[in-house]
């Protein structure tokens, strides 16, 4: 028996008008090869604490990430949608639409499963208003 309402899917649309928002508890480290080194604190439940005091459990862990997620993990500021970061990435390395798509969709899911990444999801895009209908006036 579930109590809980399903979620609806998002749609493809409010998909790409979504903006990846960073963790603010991740600390990133940029290494001399241009990539970065995401440091993830572990979280302080009780069972957590119970068992670093009987057994060696680590502060965080930490995650290298390679050249394009490197790349992605620089775009995300807050404000630029999916949509526009799957352009850049392709425009970037000369993938076709499809193929950026698959793959920015793809990391950003991960990302998000993880707790790295929060994703918002906006009724219209951010910084542009909602159009309102115009009424036509009717002749007399």
């Amino acid at each position: 028996m579930h109590l809980r309402k399903k979620r609806q899917p998002l749609t493809r649309e409010q998909s790409l008008r979504s903006v990846p928002i960073k963790n603010e508890s991740i600390e990133e480290t940029p290494t001399e090869s241009g990539k970065i080194v995401l440091y993830v604190p572990r979280r302080n439940v009780w069972w957590v604490k119970w068992m670093s005091k009987v057994l060696y459990v680590p502060k965080g862990r930490k995650i290298a990430l390679d050249e394009l997620g490197s790349t992605l993990w620089r775009w995300f500021d807050g404000e630029t949608d999916v949509g526009r970061l799957i352009k850049r990435f392709a425009d970037k390395y000369r993938l076709s639409k499809r193929e950026a798509e698959l793959s920015v969709a793809t990391y950003i899911k991960t990302l998000a499963r993880r707790g790295l990444i929060g994703i918002a999801v906006f009724e219209t895009p951010p910084g542009k208003k909602k159009k309102k209908k115009s009424k036509k006036k009717q002749p007399r």
